[in-house]
């Protein structure tokens, strides 16, 4: 008599098995990694339309203050359509302006907030002096 092989069916079943948890593993890892990638690139982004603010709003003061001597700064709100955001209630962005006088010199101290929203803001900051008129 030819005894026959037992047939494994369990076996194969069981590595299968452990085949596709490894994959899982592998593929939630990786979506992990993409949220993480998008999230840092996202607050990159703020962080830089932030910087870029506060420039415009150095800018922004240079200007007021050629056309004003007396100008002692503002509170500019940016809407989200001129960010390139879809509208939303309130400003998008704030960039806080504020000229001071410091022993015959004067300042301009800029700060910007990009987005509004605490938990995701952004915030950069300008201070420049400027130089005493002859």
């Amino acid at each position: 008599m030819i005894a026959r092989p037992k047939r494994r069916r369990g076996l194969t079943t069981v590595a299968v098995l452990a085949l596709l948890v490894v994959l899982g593993l592998i593929a939630s890892t990786i979506v992990g990694l993409g949220a993480t990638y998008h999230s840092r690139s996202r607050a990159r982004a703020r962080a830089l339309q932030s910087e870029a603010l506060a420039d415009a709003g150095l800018d922004r003061a240079f200007a007021r203050l050629a056309a004003d001597p007396d100008y002692a700064g503002e509170r500019w709100e940016i809407p989200a359509p001129l960010l390139g955001l879809p509208p939303a209630e309130g400003p998008a962005a704030v960039v806080t302006i504020a000229v001071e006088s410091e022993g015959g010199t004067r300042a301009i101290r800029v700060q910007a907030d990009h987005p509004v929203d605490p938990e995701r803001r952004a915030r950069s900051s300008r201070r420049v002096v400027l130089p005493e008129k002859p």
